[in-house]
């Protein structure tokens, strides 16, 4: 293992967790080395990692051609080998049909309509958080896990589940996320051996379970205009593609925004002057003589700003798209059917774009910061057709969220000095991490 004090090798200011990258794969999960072998390899960067070979776009004007080109290049999600998680959906649909079903969605998911989540988002992560143990340290990404989950299922979509199938599905993110990434990775090879099949489709049951709860006990708005009532009116007579829709928005709502979370909580505990920051802010907008409409997003700037630069370290690294025939890529040709990779990480690690890349530092995001940086230029929600149709939301709930979890508990690594390793999942976790929650 190689082994360092923070992803890309940020020295430790004191003893805290290091983050290890597997050497096969550092090239993949490792921002800082993509952006120098990139750097070096010029527009497009043939790779081959085990079975898979892959073609790494370093160019932004060719990355956006092609995570925009959906004629041309596939999205991942469409891709016939995860027929069975994405069933017949938004999720798995492409072309006019997949137009059609987000633009279903989009009034109930647009910002004019979620004016008023900040306070629902506070009240339930208060409520979520009273069950995360103070008398012992915790497994983060789970935790975190069910307390996402917890927050969509609430405050998204209008619903609730029983504890024991959310506890459950928390569980079941991890093996679905790793799961869903080796079909992918590995569906040109199918006689390759993945192991844990049994796990996935038990775990994909269990996803199922939970969105056929949300289906049954939701609440709909009185208007009749949240998401999941404008899914089940447009398919009374196929309400299984209802169905498959919330199960999407619920696996899609939690996989990103749990890993979000889960580096978040790691960071805090790295910089504790910024969780004092952020708990000081919570303590103004969120407090108990603030006004009930004061839990608003805008309101965040300090706790928006260290989502944002959780983001860039710690997002999604890269995005992936095929080839739906022999095409090509700047002057490259790319067969059909190859990896395409589009590398976030290394564009958020960019010296020409950001001072000091590898350092942690919300403050670059502050609104009196120059030069000024827009958080779109993360791809936070990705780019294309294919860009998070609850992307509005996200942008309202994390830092409402964090704010909430940061005044009610202080956060603190355990035991002391633990390696993190980075898991391969859709959305990279911090693998091992283990904290203590205790009250304020």
């Amino acid at each position: 293992m190689i082994e360092e004090g923070g992803p890309g090798g940020c020295p430790a200011s004191r003893e805290e967790p290091r983050v290890a990258h597997s050497r096969t794969l550092r090239f993949w999960l490792d921002p800082a080395n993509i952006a120098v072998r990139l750097g070096q390899a010029g527009p497009v960067a043939r790779t081959k990692a085990g079975p898979a070979v892959a073609f790494q776009v370093n160019d932004p004007s060719l990355l956006r051609k092609v995570g925009c080109g959906e004629d041309t290049f596939q999205a991942w999600s469409a891709d016939p080998c995860l027929r069975d998680f994405t069933g017949n959906g938004f999720a798995g649909s492409e072309g006019q049909a997949h137009r059609n079903r987000r633009a279903l969605m989009k009034p109930a998911l647009a910002a004019p309509r979620l004016t008023a989540l900040g306070p629902s988002v506070r009240d339930s992560t208060e409520r979520l958080i009273a069950d995360l143990p103070t008398d012992r340290p915790v497994d983060i990404p789970f935790e975190m896990s069910r307390l996402v989950a917890g927050l969509v299922i609430e405050t998204v979509l209008n619903s609730a589940i029983s504890p024991d199938t959310l506890t459950r599905l928390a569980r079941a993110r991890s093996v679905l996320s790793a799961g869903v990434f080796w079909r992918y990775a590995l569906s040109p090879w199918p006689w390759v051996p993945t192991p844990r099949r049994r796990a996935f489709r038990r775990a994909l049951a269990t996803l199922d379970e939970a969105a056929r709860e949300v289906y049954v006990r939701h609440r709909p708005d009185a208007d009749g205009n949240d998401v999941v009532s404008l899914l089940k009116r447009s398919t009374d007579d196929r309400p299984d593609a209802a169905l498959h829709d919330v199960r999407a928005l619920l696996f899609a709502g939690v996989e990103a925004t749990a890993s979000t979370f889960a580096w978040a909580c790691y960071e805090l505990d790295r910089h504790p002057d910024h969780q004092t920051a952020i708990r000081a802010e919570a303590d103004a907008v969120l407090g108990t003589d603030a006004p009930a409409d004061a839990a608003q997003h805008r309101l965040l700037p300090r706790t928006a700003g260290f989502v944002s630069e959780v983001t860039r370290l710690h997002g999604i690294p890269f995005l992936v798209r095929r080839p739906r025939h022999e095409a090509s890529v700047g002057d490259h040709p790319v067969p059909a059917g190859a990896l395409v990779t589009l590398p976030l990480g290394a564009l958020r690690r960019d010296p020409a774009r950001y001072a000091r890349p590898e350092e942690f530092d919300p403050l670059r995001w502050a609104p009196e910061a120059r030069p000024p940086l827009s958080p779109a230029a993360l791809f936070p929600y990705g780019l294309g057709p294919r860009y998070c149709p609850g992307a509005a939301v996200s942008e309202i709930m994390v830092p409402v969220a964090l704010a909430s979890l940061v005044r009610s508990r202080t956060l603190r690594t355990a035991p002391s000095g633990r390696t993190v390793r980075v898991s391969l999942e859709l959305t990279p976790m911090p693998k091992g991490l283990t904290m203590v929650a205790a009250p304020r």
